[in-house]
């Protein structure tokens, strides 16, 4: 029994479990558009996410502060599958990228120019990390599909984007003890505006994120705005990491299992 839960907790530790949720969540938006993922843009979706989110923790190994984390912790004790696994996300990536337009991969790289950016320069503004995650995750995710962007595929970007941001923020929760050890400077959005206030936030997304689903006929994302808003009103400081890495994350596949499951 501890070996397999040892296990399941090495899939987020790892990073794989994050990067599974985003490619559900890529094939969702899919769904949702009449398209069909082909696997060059399933690639670049999956070994991207696996690639930058273990390098992102890997790079601060070595911090003291940093390292008492568990996701990065898990990094210095497996540092070498740690490696491994960046390598792989990295060519599972580039393999799908070889088959997209210029344009795209433009695109793209931009994206991830705008974490680097935040990592090397603005570090120092909490808040603004979870705008970016949000903003990064859906354009990663939508734009592969070279769309027209008509007004509802606008709306379907911002949904994603404030679907991902009200995930994010209990993290913040989470993390409010490590982020103050690690980076004294910095003031996250809990910081600023306390739990409860950070929670408000979360399911004011969520709520918008509903809204905005009940406008384009997804009765699915009306679903999981309100599953995860029952989900976050439990977090607080001293939830289990699992419930975070595992429970939350899980909610972009639990979206997808939704939609697949409804009749229409």
């Amino acid at each position: 029994m501890d070996h397999a839960k040892a296990w399941i907790r090495s899939l987020w530790q790892s990073n794989i479990w994050i990067a599974c949720n985003a490619l559900a969540l890529h094939v969702l938006i899919a769904e949702c558009l009449g398209l069909t993922p082909d696997w060059s843009t399933s690639f670049v979706v999956f070994g991207g996410t696996c690639f930058v989110y273990n390098a992102l923790r890997y790079r601060v190994r070595n911090d003291k502060d940093a390292s008492v984390h568990p996701m990065v912790a898990w990094q210095v004790s497996h540092y070498k599958v740690s490696q491994a696994l960046m390598l792989l996300g990295f060519g599972i990536a580039v393999i799908g990228a070889l088959r997209l337009p210029l344009s795209i991969l433009i695109v793209l790289f931009v994206a991830v120019g705008l974490v680097w950016i935040y990592m090397r320069f603005l570090r120092a503004v909490g808040w603004l990390k979870t705008i970016i995650v949000g903003v990064v995750w859906s354009i990663v995710l939508i734009v592969p599909f070279q769309l027209a962007w008509s007004l509802d595929e606008v709306l379907l970007s911002t949904m994603i984007a404030l679907f991902i941001i009200g995930l994010t923020l209990p993290f913040e929760i989470h993390d409010k003890t490590f982020d103050s050890m690690a980076h004294p400077a910095m003031k996250t959005v809990v910081h600023r505006l306390g739990m409860q206030a950070t929670i408000r936030l979360s399911i004011g997304c969520f709520v918008v994120v509903g809204l905005l689903s009940t406008y384009l006929g997804m009765v699915s994302g009306v679903i999981i705005s309100l599953v995860c808003t029952g989900f976050v009103l439990q977090c607080h400081e001293k939830t289990p990491e699992s419930y975070y890495y595992f429970l939350l994350d899980g909610m972009m596949v639990a979206w997808l299992m939704i939609e697949w499951a409804l009749p229409y």
